[in-house]
């Protein structure tokens, strides 16, 4: 009887592994080695930038853009509204780092409030623990936050936060679409980045979420809704209702929105745009999130982005971070609304992360959170925003090469147009072009004379510190009135 038919089955023979291709050497991994190794470290001239400044270079990986390997800034120490680079220069900082250091660098409130909380202890496990900070910093959130936005979670950034949300919406409505805009950025993960709509999604689209519906935001860059705002928001919102209805009403989880749009051009919605997404919502049955971690804790003048609509709209779920604290340690916030809270006290939020309500980060933010109060930091912005709107009209009515500028609050930008070719930006396109020699330019002059920012594209970045004096406000400006004049002549 053959033993080939029928028989049981037998599995192919395979060729071994062939050996791996990246070895070393054997090497003796024990604590005399490691002890070598960081008498070796300690013994490097630190004191010396270039050796810092190679340390970078052989070691370390920037995230978006490897010419800063060679000229990043050395950062050795900051105070209010500077910092100070390796050799002692000091440095204005107008962007706020990335928009988020609302309370100054080394902030003693924010500081001594980190220090009293490492002192008792260090870390607890959010999962099933929590400290008496974590427990007043949501006591006085839901008080402050308006309607009944009164539940928090707290993961380690923005980006985190915006996931988070992006889960909670999923699971709640049971849908599995959510409608973004394309001018936006909301992160830098798998789901986030499939929510971003700008150039910086193209660089994980390989790897995105699927089901993220994008549509043009109210302001476009290159036609229009309207000419007015109620022609601009009627539009808009009913193209958006459009799309929805070629998606599936019953499909759409949420509508994800940043209420003041960010690093795509600081835009503040028409009048009721906002208003038009809440009632959307309500209509389809999705929930409104609003993407506050650029906009939030009294950037653009008001507590909330979302609160400059009229009368204030609730979004049902709201995504914080960076100025919940200033940054002085990672830490992010999804708010949400009592029946949202409700659903999860009983449905798993099912999101695992071992720095949740970390400790650290929750005292710098119940520390920083009192600090805007106390000094009315949201009020300080919305009346240095009408010096900074001075300002920005002067340097517009004298320097060709400005197309158009936006401030709300200390959130700014100044568009830059080519003098040659009015109307069109100096890069050449609105989008993913790189930096003009003029913008290159303006940016040397600004470094030179003490003042960073952030310059993008077209784009000049006016976001400084909320804690930034008139005085300091007026010499920053003073400081890019010169540099635009080069820009003029250079564009010239």
């Amino acid at each position: 009887m053959s033993n080939h038919v029928n028989a049981t089955y037998r599995p192919y023979e395979t060729d071994p592994l062939p050996p791996p291709r990246t070895v070393t050497e054997p090497t003796q991994h024990d604590a005399e080695t490691y002890a070598k190794a960081l008498q070796t470290h300690e013994g490097q001239a630190w004191t010396k930038e270039e050796t810092l400044r190679q340390a970078i270079r052989e070691h370390s990986i920037f995230s978006w853009n490897d010419d800063a390997k060679e000229n990043f800034i050395m950062i050795e120490r900051g105070e209010g509204v500077y910092f100070w680079d390796h050799a002692g220069k000091r440095y204005m900082d107008f962007n706020s780092g990335a928009m988020c250091v609302h309370f100054g660098y080394s902030n003693p409130a924010i500081n001594e409030a980190i220090i009293e909380q490492l002192n008792k202890i260090q870390y607890t496990y959010g999962k099933c623990n929590a400290t008496p900070t974590k427990a007043k910093l949501c006591d006085l959130l839901a008080r402050i936050c308006p309607g009944d936005i009164s539940h928090f979670y707290f993961p380690t950034g923005g980006s985190d936060s915006n996931e988070t949300a992006l889960r909670m919406a999923r699971a709640y409505t049971g849908r599995s679409k959510v409608v973004s805009r394309y001018r936006s950025y909301h992160g830098a993960g798998v789901g986030t980045l499939a929510l971003t709509g700008d150039s910086r999604r193209w660089h994980g689209e390989s790897l995105a979420m699927g089901g993220v519906v994008h549509v043009v935001d109210p302001f476009p860059y290159t036609f229009r809704w309207g000419e007015t705002d109620a022609e601009i928001t009627a539009q808009n919102l009913a193209y958006i209702r459009e799309v929805i209805e070629y998606e599936g009403p019953n499909n759409i989880a949420a509508i994800f929105v940043e209420p003041i749009t960010g690093t795509n051009g600081v835009l503040k919605p028409p009048v009721g745009y906002l208003e038009g997404i809440r009632a959307l919502c309500d209509e389809i049955g999705a929930l409104m999130i609003c993407d506050e971690v650029m906009s939030g804790f009294g950037r653009t003048g008001k507590l909330f982005g979302f609160m400059h609509s009229s009368p204030c709209v609730i979004p049902d779920i709201v995504t914080m971070a960076k100025g919940i604290n200033g940054a002085s340690v990672p830490l992010g916030c999804v708010a949400m609304r009592t029946p949202v809270a409700e659903f999860f006290r009983t449905h798993a939020l099912g999101v695992g992360q071992t720095y949740n309500a970390h400790p650290l980060g929750i005292a710098s933010a119940y520390g920083a959170v009192q600090y805007l109060i106390r000094d009315d930091l949201v009020g300080r912005a919305a009346r240095l925003g009408e010096i900074m709107k001075r300002r920005m009209e002067a340097l517009a009515s004298r320097h060709a090469c400005i197309l158009q500028a936006r401030c709300l609050g200390l959130f700014g930008i100044i568009d830059l147009q080519n003098p040659q070719r009015p109307g069109f930006p100096l890069a050449g396109k609105a989008l993913n072009a790189p930096m003009h020699p003029a913008m290159k330019r303006l940016k040397e002059h600004c470094l030179t004379e003490g003042l960073w920012s952030l310059f993008r594209w077209n784009q000049v970045y006016c976001n400084p510190p909320l804690v930034v004096t008139e005085e300091q406000l007026e010499w920053a400006f003073d400081v890019l009135d010169r540099g635009l004049a080069l820009v003029d002549e250079f564009a010239a």
